[in-house]
Parts: structure tokens; sequence; C-alpha cells
């Protein structure tokens, strides 16, 4: 068998192929598939016959209940008299049942008629279909309305239907295929045609009696209902078989046709005009007519059962041809598998380790290499080809036949892929050395640039040139940030290096101070308790920074965007909400994936750079991000801050430096005013409690520095805490027309309560005058030559800003 098998896996598989159709092929010669389909056709014929025999017999029997049901509605029409009527409609109402039961019948046959049909035959049986949806419409209006219909339009409306459905006896004979089925088919139908002319006689001649005159018309149609039956029953006899004439001469007899033959006589002899001689009344013809086509219902009921068991015999034996060839055909079907089977072992064993190796290859050894690409020393010490041979593993090749060459082609494939893979790690790997080496000298010149910004603020005693010099300070902290998005998007980390943790409000403020319209930010409830871990603090000012750039660059110029934080359980939730038109639910969806799944650096990335680096950063340090539609208008977005990135309880919940205000819970704290000149500025409060006013101090953040040795901030006078240009003291932002004092931007009733949006710096540090430059005096310009010392500890974000040192008016040098 191993010899056999060997054997086998060298040959081609067009030869494997005609071994396996050379026993089924010749089987199926043998046993004469044609014979079979031919069987299997007539048998589908059969059961349609059987199928239109029995519709042909539903439309006769509801033919015969539409016949009566049509008299009785003449009788109703041409009553004389109340009581007359009365009986007839009882009459007509009773014909209902036996008629709606036979519609049902015929409705069933109807629906088993599936596969192909002639068109007029469809659109045959769609007339009759609408017809009888239609008949209660009709009885309705004759046992309510009768008055409204006469008795020509009552006969139409019942002829029609009854001459479709003759055409479906008629027509379903010509469907039968079976040339004896057809004959017996068509003799039922002729006995229904002859049928049907006695009934038009029966209602013609209850007319005539109920008018009492027989008109010339009258006497024409009445000759042309003899006429009609004379022709269907000689139709009849050229179709029918020896024993269904004979079935009909012995059933079609008895006093009721006697009777009617005498009725029929009398209205034959007599001529137009006035009906004097006749003998019988409407009801006593009405009812040998009634007897007469009883009759001939039995002819046609036998000769409808006779058909239905001929073709279902029929349909059994095609049946019986069926399985029997089918039988056959299957055991020589069997015999050739089983010796094919050892044939196609071969061929399934080769493609099964080819498909085998192939998955594999597909979901692990792919996806390894190029989890393996990601390593820059494999792009930088070898070539994309070296690396393609040491990491792709090739499938064995087992044969020499089709399918070893097949798992050649798919080893060069792979091969190939892993070496594709290779130069595209590359590429992206110089690529991303190209965007961290320019984000690294723009970086350094941005520096240089704020530097020279700082110092030539140092000297400035202009304030509008002074104001001009904060914008572009604060375009520069701006351009910074983008080439931080630079290099977040190479892969790259930031140069600052942070040591200590900071609290969640300085990193808002931080990340507050690289917005453009950052007085448009507003502070809501923020957990005080909440603290950043060192490692992760430059990261969340950057994401932070990206949100608040987004809700306010996509929310109208007057609005405001609203920022709480709060803690929950072990994590915390931060909540960044605009007042912008909001996004459709659609391309909602789509940006939470985007912020779930960072995409790959492409085109489409430098055009919404901030979703993908907050995106980046998110995944960096397990901080999920969602946006969400606001309560009522604009969009929020939901920053889940992990555990991994806060800092305990324990460490989170220290006490105060010496000389800061002890802030507590989640209600801001009011700061108390010096009442003695401080040697040394200490951390303030970063959101201080309302003043007098209502509103948040500018600039209540801990950007003041230290001062130097000796000093003693004075309390009144040009530069005093009171005095012109100082704190709270006219022009000052707390002044009069200041930032925060009456009249000004953040006057009461002006932004909510807790506003800082004038507090925050470019440079991540909180100062006074940031947004709202002072006008220089003689006391202020000498306050502004001191160079009090920041604590880095208050900052917050320290490596967000620029590294400590000497500032001038409470501003801290360029890195």
């Amino acid at each position: 068998m191993r010899g056999l098998v060997g054997y086998l896996r060298d040959r081609s598989i067009g030869f494997k192929l005609g071994l396996i159709m050379l026993v089924p092929t010749l089987a199926t010669v043998v046993v004469g598939f044609g014979a079979l389909a031919n069987n299997i056709g007539t048998a589908h014929d059969a059961d349609r016959a059987r199928i239109l025999a029995g519709l042909s017999g539903d439309a006769g029997l509801l033919v015969h209940d539409l016949q009566d049901e049509r008299a009785a509605a003449i009788m109703v029409l041409t009553a004389k008299d109340g009581d007359t009527q009365k009986t007839a409609t009882a009459t007509y109402n009773g014909l209902f049942k036996a008629s709606d039961g036979a519609s049902k019948d015929y409705t069933t046959h109807r629906a088993a008629l599936t596969g192909l049909l002639p068109p007029s035959f469809r659109a045959l049986l769609s007339s009759i279909d609408d017809q009888l949806g239609s008949l209660p419409t009709l009885r309705q209006q004759l046992v309510n309305g009768g008055s409204q219909i006469i008795p020509s339009t009552a006969t139409f409306r019942y002829g029609n239907l009854i001459s479709s459905l003759l055409a479906i006896r008629d027509s379903s004979s010509q469907l039968a295929g079976d040339s004896a089925l057809s004959y017996e088919m068509r003799a039922a139908a002729a006995i229904s045609q002859a049928k049907e002319y006695q009934s038009e006689e029966r209602i013609e001649v209850l007319q005539i009696l109920n008018a009492h005159e027989l008109k010339a018309k009258d006497e024409h149609d009445f000759i042309g209902t003899l006429t009609g039956q004379d022709q269907a029953l000689a139709a009849f006899k050229v179709v029918a078989t020896p024993a269904q004439q004979a079935l009909l001469n012995q059933l079609i007899a008895g006093p009721d046709l006697r009777e009617a033959q005498l009725y029929q006589n009398q209205i034959s002899a007599a001529g137009p005009g006035v009906l004097n001689a006749i003998s019988f009344t409407p009801e006593q013809w009405d009812n040998a007519m009634v007897g007469w086509a009883n009759l001939m219902r039995k002819v046609e009921q036998r000769i409808d059962d006779q058909t239905v068991a001929d073709a279902t015999a029929l349909r059994d034996r095609a049946q019986s041809q069926v399985y029997l060839y089918s039988g056959l055909l299957a055991g020589l079907v069997l015999v050739a598998v089983l010796i094919a089977w050892f044939v196609a072992r071969s061929m399934a064993r080769s493609l099964r380790e080819l498909r085998h190796g192939a998955l594999a290859v597909a979901q692990y050894g792919l996806p390894q290499a190029v989890a393996r690409l990601r390593d820059p020393a494999l792009s930088t010490q070898m070539s994309p080809h070296e690396v393609a041979m040491q990491i792709a593993e090739p499938l064995p090749v087992r044969g020499r036949d089709e399918f070893g060459q097949v798992t050649e082609a798919f080893n060069a494939v792979h091969l190939e892929a892993v070496r594709t893979a290779a130069e595209q790690a590359a590429l992206r790997s110089s690529v991303s050395t190209m965007f961290i080496n320019l984000a690294r000298r723009s970086q350094i010149l941005v520096d240089r640039l704020i530097g020279h910004l700082d110092r030539l603020e140092r000297g400035e005693e202009d304030p509008d040139r002074l104001a001009e010099l904060f914008q572009l300070d604060h375009l520069a902290t701006r351009m910074r940030r983008n080439d931080e998005n630079l290099l977040v998007l190479a892969g790259a980390d930031s140069t600052r290096v942070q040591r200590e943790p900071a609290a969640l409000i300085d990193v808002l403020r931080a990340a507050q101070s690289e917005v453009e319209h950052y007085t448009r930010i507003e502070f809501g409830v923020i957990d005080r308790d909440i603290e950043v871990a060192a490692h992760a603090v430059n990261d969340l000012v950057h994401l932070v920074a990206e949100l608040f750039d987004n809700a306010t660059a996509f929310s109208p110029p007057d609005s405001t965007v609203i920022v709480e934080a709060r803690r929950v359980g072990d994590r915390s939730v931060l909540y960044v909400e605009d007042h912008g038109i909001g996004i459709s639910p659609d391309q909602l969806a789509e940006l939470n994936e985007r912020l779930a799944t960072p995409p790959m650096v492409d085109v489409a990335v430098s055009r919404m750079m901030g979703l993908v680096v907050v995106a980046r950063l998110a995944a960096r340090h397990g901080v999920k991000v969602e946006l969400r539609p606001a309560p009522e208008r604009g969009t929020v977005a939901d920053v889940l801050l992990p555990t991994s990135v806060l800092v305990g309880r324990a460490v989170a919940g220290r006490g105060p430096t010496a000389g800061t205000p002890l802030v507590r819970d989640m209600q801001p704290s009011r700061p108390a005013t010096p009442t003695h000149p401080r040697t040394s500025f200490t951390p303030l409060a970063l959101e201080s409690g309302p003043t007098a006013g209502g509103r948040t101090p500018a600039g209540a953040g801990s950007g003041f520095g230290t001062a130097p040795t000796g000093y003693v901030a004075p309390t009144s006078g040009a530069g005093g805490f009171n005095g012109p240009g100082g704190f709270a003291g006219p022009g000052s932002v707390n002044g009069p027309s200041g930032y925060n004092g009456p009249g000004g931007y953040a006057a009461p009733n002006s932004t909510p309560a807790g506003s800082t949006a004038a507090a925050p710096v470019a440079d991540g540090r909180y100062r006074r005058g940031r947004t709202s430059p002072v006008r220089p005096t003689a006391a202020t310009a000498a306050a502004r030559t001191r160079t009090p010392t920041a604590n880095p500890a208050s900052v917050g974000p320290a490596t967000r800003c620029r590294s400590a040192g000497p500032a001038t008016g409470g501003r801290s040098t360029a890195s």
C-alpha cells in the first residue's frame, strides 16, 4: 500500500483525477443516465397531471355549485311578491356554504400547482382568483340591494366566473402530458360544458316564466342552449371511452329527466307571445332542471374521480421506475467510490498537509514574522532579503507532483511577502526616524525662540507690545506641541522627564495653556486629591491639550468648554464637554473606533493628527477615551484614567507644604488675603474659592515662584498688592476693568464660577497677567526685575513646562 501511495504521490493531478472519474463515468454510461432523466421527467409530468386532474375536478364541482347559486339569484331578482322573494333569498343564502367549500378545495389544488406553466394558463388562474375574491361583494349586493341589480347583470357576473373555470378544465387537459389522461379530462370537461348549457337553459326559462311572455330574443337564446347541449354531448362521445359513454347512458335517465324534457317541449312548442298554454310553474321547472343537473353531475364526478386515480397510478409507476434506476446507479457509483477511495487518499493527504501548512503560516507564521519585523535592530543590521530568509519558515515539500510544486510556489510567495514586509518596515523606520529628527530640530529652534521671547518680555515696558509678545509666546508653545505630535506619531517618547507626580488640576491647567482659545475653557468640579504618576504626566497633558484644542475648534467662539474630573473607585474620570453642533452617530462610532484602535500613519492621519495622537497616547498608558453626545448640545469626551497612571490615595493625600493653603474635598477654598509680607512666594491653591464677586482670581495657581531673600511684598502703592498695577489694584487682572475685576471678562455673570480661563500660560506655569497683560508702571517695571524661583513640586506637569529657572514677573526662562 505504501508503494502504491508513493507511486501516486508523484503522478500528475490529471492522472489522479482520471483514475477517480473513470469508474463513475463507466457506471453512468452502463446504467444510462438518459433513461433515468427521462423517468424523472415522466414522474414530474405525472405528478403535475395528478394535480391538474384534481384542479379540474374541483373546478367542475365549483361550477356546479355556482350554477345553482346563479339560478337562485335569478329567482330572487324575478320574484313577484315579498313572500316569494323572501323564500328565494333564504334558498340563495343556503347555497353559499357549498360554494365556499368547493372554492376552498379549488384554492388548495391551485396553490399546489408549481413549475413551468404557459402564460395564458397563469393569466386564467389569476382572473379566477380575482373573480372569486369579488364574489362576496356580488352576494351582498343581491341580498341587501337586489333592486339595484338586474337579472342580466347577475347572469353575466356568474357566467364570467363559470366560463373561466370551464376554460381551466379545457386547458388542464392539454397540459396533462399523458394522452389517456388528456382524453379523460376532455370527456369530463365536455360533460361540464353540456351541464353549463343546461344551466343557462334553466335560467332562460325561469326568466320567460316570470315574465309570462316568450319574446323572439328569448326563443333564440332558448334554442341556442339546446344546440349547445347537443354539441357538447357530441364532443363527449368523440373523446369518451365506451365505459364512459355507457356510464352517461346509464345515469342520465329517470323521472327528473322525463319531467324536464316535458317542460322543455312545452316551451319549444309555444311561439312568441303570451304563454297561456304552459302548465307548469317556475318552481316546478327549477326542481326538474336541478334533478337533471344532478344526474349529469354524477357522470362528471365519476369521470373526474377516475381521472385522478389514473393520474396517481401513473405518478406512482413513474416514481417506482425512478427509484429503481436510482438504486442501480447508486450501487454502481458506490462501487466506483470504493475503488476511487484508495486513489483519492493520496490526493487528500497532500491537500490536507498543504492546507494545514498554509493556515499555520497565515495564522501564526506570518503574524510572528511581522511582529519580529517591528524590532528596529533587524532593519538596521540586515537587508530585507536577509531578514526574510532568516524569519520566513517554508513549508516542507514532500513530493514532486503538482502538490509539491504548489507548496514550493507558496513558499516563494511567503518569502516574498516577508521580504516586502521587511522593506515596508525599513521604510516606516526611516520615516519615523526622519520625523523624530525633524521634530527634535524644530523643538530646539522653538525652545530657543521661547527663550528669546522671554528675554524680550522681561525688558518690555509697552503693554501693547507685551501683549503681542505674549501671543507669539503662545504660538511658539503650540508649535512645540505640534513637534511633540510628530514624535508621538513616530513612536518616540518626550525628551523631558518628569520625576514627581503632579496634581490632576496642574495637568489640566498645563494642557489649557497649550490651547489657542484657552480663555474659553472653564473648570467645573475637580477632585483635588487626584494625582497623576510621574511617568504619565507629560503624555496626559499632551492628550488633554489635544482634546481641549478639538473642543474649542469645533464649537462656537462665544461658547465655553466645561472640564470636570472625579474619582470613581481606584480610577478617575475626566469629562470635557463642548457646545458645538455635535457629531452624527456614524461618524461618532468611526471616531471611537479610531480612538480604541490607533490607525497606522498614512495620509489620512495628517488630516486628523490630534485624534491619532490622542489614541496613541491613550494606548500607551491604558487610558480609555470615548466620545459621546452631550445631554443638550455638543460632544463630551470621557477620559478614564486607570490606576496605572494615578498615584494611590495615601500618596495623593499628602498635606500641603509650609505656607500652602489646604484644599479639602471637592469644594474650592478661599485663599486668605495676605495681612503681612511673605518672605517667600509659596505655591497658592490651584483653584481658589470665589472672591467677592463670585469669581476665581486669575492666575491663582502654582506659578509665582520664590521671591529673593529679604524681599517684602508691599500691600499698597504702585506695584503693591492693592496699589496701581498690583494684584488687586487698578489696571490689574483683579482690579477695576481688569480680567476678574468689575467690568472685566471674568466679572460676575460673565462666566461660571470657578473659571480658570485666564490662569494658564503657554509653558505650563500659572501666572498673573498672562492673558491680560498689565500696563507697566514704574512700580510694576521694578517688580518685574525681581527673579523669584519657582517651586517645581507645586507646578505640576513640570516636564510640559520649560525647565525651572530664574524668571522676571513670574515668567520662567526657556530651556
